[in-house]
């Protein structure tokens, strides 16, 4: 059975990249399949995988361009990432005009169906 697990705080510098990506590499290590979806603009949890923060696609191509979940995974020895960038940043103000925005993630694509059965660790 898959499990979500979210690391979330308001306040910044309590751990949160930390534990996220420590958390993610145990469990890797221990044979479970870990996807990290990293919402953060500064993307320091999509280089703590090793994922270069500029790498397209990434999450804002997910929410604004249509882009597939499971193509804009990064695999790495740590677990997959789905990495972010710091255009994630104004994807609130440009996702204002969107019709049902707030389910983007929650409704995917047939293609990406396939996605929800796996462990995912979101940040």
């Amino acid at each position: 059975m898959a499990k979500t697990i979210a690391i979330v705080n308001q306040k910044g510098g309590v751990g949160k990249t930390t534990t996220c990506v420590n958390l993610a590499a145990a469990l890797k290590n221990q044979g479970c399949r870990v996807l990290v979806c990293d919402f953060d603009p500064q993307a320091n949890t999509t280089s703590g995988f090793g994922v270069d923060k500029t790498t397209s696609p990434n999450i804002y191509d997910v929410l604004l361009n249509g882009t597939e979940t499971a193509k804009a995974i990064s695999s790495t020895s740590y677990g997959d990432v789905l990495p972010s960038n710091k255009a994630l940043a104004g994807a609130t103000i440009e996702m204002i005009a969107l019709e049902q925005r707030e389910y983007r993630l929650k409704n995917p694509s047939p293609a990406r169906g396939e996605e929800r059965e796996n462990g995912w660790l979101r940040h």
